[in-house]
């Protein structure tokens, strides 16, 4: 990273920072829902359920990462990441320059971060959009290429099976925390993948298994949506604190950002991952209920880029 972005980074990080106290980004995160029937995710873990997360390209964790620090590290939690892409389309910003197969260096890399959560992990090869951003194809379009190699919720209902895990981690289905059509659409094939493995078939492996505890990490912060990015639309329903003590003098926020050092072929994005870990006082969580709240990820969405 040149000078003038590092001073810039430096800059916006010490905004945040002092910007974004508790109240502020309480209020920035719009109205919640509450839901009083349902056991917090900050007490559930401390139960040591079995956890999965389900991303779209191999530094995704990075936005769960401060749940996935109490989960592997505190609580002990077995902890596995279904991740569907290589990233093969992403940027590469080593210092040597660009890599003949860029999908295999960040699998590699993800390898490094799963052994620092204490997480098994799995890895897909479903296409992966290239940069720039206005090139990608429509959502439906990049659901129809996925389904091309294999049927993406049968890949996740696989997993469910044979992990069987009580909680499930993934982005929100309708903007995916960038705007970034392939967590869009891990969302619907994970929503899709949970109710298919509960069902049962005999064309997957293993015996039915129903997950009970499904939950959207969302962006819901002001300074995001203040700098154009814009935020998940959703309400949330609880509120994760980083904060808290994690590990080794350390807390979960700590982790979520130290945790995506590894990620060196995505370095300017996990700078900008270790800023926002560094100012944040919660994750913004929408549990839902992929049984009723069917979102799927073949509807028409005729809208380019990252939105």
């Amino acid at each position: 990273m040149v000078d003038r972005e590092r001073l810039a980074l430096d800059g916006l990080a010490l905004f945040v920072q002092r910007a974004n106290a508790p109240l502020v980004e309480r209020l920035g995160a719009g109205p919640a829902r509450r839901r009083h029937d349902a056991t917090p995710l900050d007490r559930l873990l401390e139960g040591t359920p079995r956890v999965l997360w389900v991303g779209a390209h191999p530094d995704d964790e990075s936005f769960a990462g401060a749940i996935l620090a109490k989960a592997g590290l505190r609580c002990h939690c077995p902890l596995h990441f279904l991740v569907l892409t290589r990233g093969e389309g992403g940027e590469c910003c080593l210092p040597s320059g660009p890599v003949a197969d860029l999908g295999a260096v960040r699998a590699q890399e993800l390898g490094h971060v799963a052994e620092l959560y204490n997480a098994t992990l799995e890895v897909e090869s479903f296409f992966n959009a290239s940069i720039p951003v206005e090139s990608f194809p429509y959502r439906h379009e990049l659901a129809n290429r996925w389904a091309e190699l294999k049927d993406p919720a049968v890949v996740v209902a696989q997993t469910i099976r044979t992990f069987r895990p009580d909680v499930i981690l993934t982005f929100a289905p309708d903007f995916g925390s960038t705007g970034h059509p392939e967590h869009q659409l891990t969302s619907r094939f994970t929503t899709a993948g949970i109710r298919l493995a509960a069902e049962p078939s005999g064309a997957l492996a293993g015996n039915a298994h129903r997950v009970n505890n499904c939950y959207y990490v969302l962006n819901k912060y002001w300074f995001t949506r203040l700098s154009g990015m814009g935020w998940d639309p959703l309400p949330w329903t609880e509120a994760f604190p980083v904060r808290q003590a994690c590990s080794a003098g350390m807390t979960c926020a700590d982790f979520m950002a130290e945790n995506s050092r590894p990620h060196l072929t995505q370095a300017a994005d996990m700078g900008m991952m270790r800023v926002v870990a560094h100012s944040i006082h919660n994750l913004y969580l929408y549990r839902a209920d992929p049984f009723v709240e069917v979102k799927d990820p073949y509807e028409p969405h005729f809208v380019r880029g990252m939105g």
